[in-house]
């Protein structure tokens, strides 16, 4: 390595001389077992070789011998053949003969990787064949998925359609029950409050009724029969409990509907609007629509309880409802809502 060093000094780069040392020293590495640098000097030399056109090419050919053993083929291949060119050119057949060996080499190793890549190129074609099936099968089953979701969504929508319309008829039918209980529990109230009222003037009645018949009874018994005259051929008695009969109608019903006047005026006109008598008495005007409130509808109804005629009854409802607010076909309506939300 010393002599090489000395060796070196004395040429200059880039020259035939300088290859030929360069190429002795990559044997000195090689015999020193540092492939590196052995590979570094021989491509210093092969590199000086080809600037000088030197056709005896000993260390490309050197350098492609190594790199076939490290199976760097394609560039090994490129370089012998570079070198096998130049040789043929020089015609030596010394380093022709050095070459062959090398270049069978690298061309059964290049043909046993060859037959490696293509039979790894078959197998890549069979599992590429045997994927593209797959995939093409997991297309259809895919697509054939989507149909079915497509149509078990479409079955969804109309489903839910259906349920969405079932949902509102059952929320309306929900809304009229809560209204039919509200007017039960509305009718139950009343009933309740007018069996008691309707209990306490029963048994007030029949005490007068009893009073009476003792009062006749003991004009009988005195002879006190032109008394007992005045007091059967007036009807005073008649009109005193019809008036208290009206009178325990309009105590009674204020009492269950304390603000019936007051929503009801609200349905009239400013300039129409009814002022009862006292705060416990209705007006004939009042009654009819309180007993309509209460579910009397019937005008005949009406007239036998206020003894009126049906006509008169008519007239009375038609005149109050030209002075509505409202529309007169829905005066009557709003009136028997009238302290629903108590």
């Amino acid at each position: 390595m010393k002599e090489c060093d000395k060796w070196m000094r004395q040429v200059k780069p880039n020259t035939h001389d300088y290859a030929n040392m360069a190429f002795f020293r990559s044997e000195i590495y090689k015999g020193m077992h540092n492939i590196e640098l052995c590979k570094y000097w021989l491509a210093v030399s092969a590199i000086c070789d080809i600037r000088n056109a030197v056709m005896d090419q000993a260390s490309l050919w050197s350098l492609a011998n190594m790199l076939s053993r490290e199976g760097n083929l394609e560039r090994s291949n490129r370089y012998v053949e570079y070198s096998w060119n130049c040789t043929q050119r020089y015609n030596t057949h010394l380093r022709s003969w050095l070459i062959s060996p090398v270049l069978g080499v690298i061309s059964d190793t290049y043909k046993t990787n060859l037959r490696k890549a293509n039979y790894q190129l078959k197998s890549l074609i069979v599992a590429v064949s045997l994927l593209s099936v797959f995939l093409l099968a997991s297309y259809i089953y895919v697509c054939h998925k989507k149909r079915q979701l497509s149509r078990a969504r479409n079955e969804l929508k109309t489903i839910n359609r259906k349920l969405e319309s079932l949902n509102s008829k059952l929320s309306g039918k929900n809304e009229e029950l809560s209204s039919l209980n509200t007017k039960l529990s509305e009718t139950n109230r009343l009933k309740d409050e007018y069996i008691g009222k309707f209990l306490s003037a029963c048994s007030e009645y029949i005490d007068k009724i009893d009073n009476y018949r003792i009062k006749i009874n003991r004009k009988i018994k005195a002879n006190q029969m032109s008394d007992l005259m005045k007091m059967t051929s007036s009807d005073q008695l008649k009109q005193d409990e019809i008036k208290e009969l009206f009178d325990n109608f309009d105590s009674v019903f204020l009492n269950i509907f304390p603000n019936f006047v007051t929503d009801f005026n609200l349905l009239l006109q400013p300039q129409n609007r009814i002022t009862p008598p006292s705060k416990t008495q209705l007006t004939t005007d009042l009654r009819i629509f309180a007993l309509i409130r209460l579910g009397i509808e019937e005008s005949s109804r009406i007239a036998e309880f206020l003894r009126y005629s049906p006509n008169s009854i008519y007239n009375y409802r038609a005149r109050i409802k030209n002075k509505a607010l409202c529309n007169r076909d829905e005066f009557e309506q709003k009136v028997k809502e009238i302290g629903m939300d108590m």
